[in-house]
This record gives C-alpha cells, structure tokens and sequence, in this order.
C-alpha cells in the first residue's frame, strides 16, 4: 500500500514538474511572431477591410495571451484608428473550445479607462455568429478620435455601463442587443446652433437602448447641466454609413437661468424662451439623419 501511495505521489510530481516546465518555455521562448501572423490572417479572413498590427505578443499564465500596444485600423485609411488599446488580455474558456463553440474573456485598457467582458464565437455552413457581453468603466471618449469620423461631431466624457450584443459577424446591423450607458462630465457638439447653443454640456447623461432589425429603440435617454435638463426617446434606423442613419426622436427640454445668460444680447433667443418657460417644459423633434439632424420644437 506505501509502495502504491509512493508510486502516485511521484507520478504527481512528474506530471506537475511537466507542467511547469511547458509553461517556462511557453514563457521564455514563446512563438510572438507566429502567434502574432495567425491573429493578422484571421483578421484579413474575417474583415478585409481592417488591418492588424501589434507591439508584442506574450503568454499569460496558466492559458492566455497578452497583447501590447494593439492597433486596429482601415486598411484604406491607416490613421484611422477603430480601437488603440495599450494593454488587452484574452483568456479561452477549456470547456468551450472542447464544445467547439470558442468562448473568450477579455480586458482591454485604452483610453484612460478600461473595457472587460467575454466573447463567444461560431459557426456554420452560411454564417459567422458573434455573442458577446462589454462592460466599460471610465473610458475618455474625447480619447476615442475615430468616434468623430463615424458621426461627425465631437463627443465628449467619461463612459460607463455595459453592451450585449447576439447575431451575426457580417452584417452586424442585423443582430440584437441592448446598451446601458452613462456618460458624465460630458459635451455634446451640436450640428446647428440649438437655443443658440453650438454643443450641450452636461454633468450626467444616462440612456438606455435596445437594437433589434437595423433599429435601435432609445427607450430613455435622460440628461442634465448647468444650462439645461430634458429626456429624449424614439428610434433610430441604422444603415451602412451611420451617419445617414435616420432619427425619429422627441423629447422635452427645461432651460435654466445659465441659459439666458449664455444668450445674453438676443433678445429674440431671450423673448422666445422666456415665453416658452412661462408655459413650462416644452418638447421637441429631431428627424433627419445622425450626420444631418433636423430639430424643430412642438
């Protein structure tokens, strides 16, 4: 019996003594060039359109990889950076690769703030499908620069809150899913001067919204600054350029006294809004596109 107890004690020790040596030289002499190819074919692969590059690649213990200084561009337009992370880490869950249907947690820092969730990935004979759960904690979206290329006007604040998205790779407008955000400390910049303002500050702005058929349903979005407060709802369908993407919004506005003096000097800004106040919270619309909005008050 000592003789059998002995036996698997040392068949232990070799198993673990493997072990960690694997992982020594899966660290000290790990493949980054290799590893780093494979991820740039299979971006080519699964958008063309996109360009991979990275700083170095290293192995996180016991399985997972580290990325540093990761880039990902247009390939037509290499300054134009879709994501710049300094430091992302991606992690496979064992029982999933063994089901076949590959499933990863990530963590991403980049813009002063940091990205974590996981990502599920499959498919079949037609199509490339994509699971995936985000949550955001205190990203600089004035750092995120691609931000304004996409809408046309600058978007600033602290992000937080989570994304859910389920569908398809390509398109992915066809997919579904839901956000919860919040943004504080933020900017607005505005395409028309709006109650003589050219972008809305806030100290808090909250919207929670829902995707499903190209539509994004905004159920709340809710905000509030020094010059004013008001609530939107409404929908939002989506197309391939997002900036031609059409709004069919309302919501209310409620001006407050740093308004007035904002728009000191026109008296026709000052006599309409004091006549609006008089009558309470009033509402508006905005139709039109996302690059191209139209607001005009009810």
């Amino acid at each position: 019996m000592k003789d059998f107890i002995s036996k698997r004690r040392n068949m232990l020790g070799y198993i673990l003594y493997a072990l960690i040596l694997t992982m020594a030289l899966l660290y000290f002499r790990f493949p980054s060039d290799a590893v780093e190819e494979y991820f740039r074919a299979e971006g080519d692969r699964a958008n063309p359109r996109l360009a991979f590059s990275v700083d170095r690649i290293g192995p996180l213990i016991p399985f997972g990889l580290k990325f540093v200084k990761t880039r990902v561009s247009l390939r037509d337009s290499p300054n134009s950076l879709i994501l710049k992370a300094d430091r992302l880490s991606l992690r496979p869950s064992l029982l999933s690769l063994l089901g076949g249907k590959p499933d990863y947690s990530f963590r991403c820092a980049a813009y002063k703030g940091d990205t974590s969730g996981s990502i599920r990935l499959w498919q079949d004979e037609t199509t490339r499908s994509i699971d995936t759960e985000i949550e955001l904690t205190n990203v600089d979206l004035g750092e995120y620069a691609y931000l304004r290329e996409l809408i046309g006007r600058t978007i600033k604040g602290t992000l937080n809150g989570t994304i859910v998205y389920d569908g398809q790779y390509r398109p992915i407008l066809d997919g579904s899913g839901e956000a919860n955000l919040s943004l504080s400390e933020g900017t607005v910049e505005l395409a028309e001067p709006f109650l003589t303002l050219k972008s809305i500050d806030f100290n808090e702005l909250e919207i929670d919204m829902v995707l499903n058929k190209q539509k994004i349903d905004v159920g709340r979005l809710e905000f509030k600054g020094k010059q004013l407060q008001g609530t939107l709802s409404g929908t939002i369908t989506l197309r391939k350029v997002l900036a031609e993407s059409v709004l069919s919004l309302s919501g209310t506005i409620e001006p407050f006294a740093a308004l007035f003096e904002s728009a000191a000097g026109i008296q026709d800004t000052v006599a309409f809004l004091r006549d609006r106040i008089d009558q309470g919270t009033f509402t508006f619309m905005i139709e039109g596109t996302l690059g191209q909005p139209k607001i005009k008050f009810t």
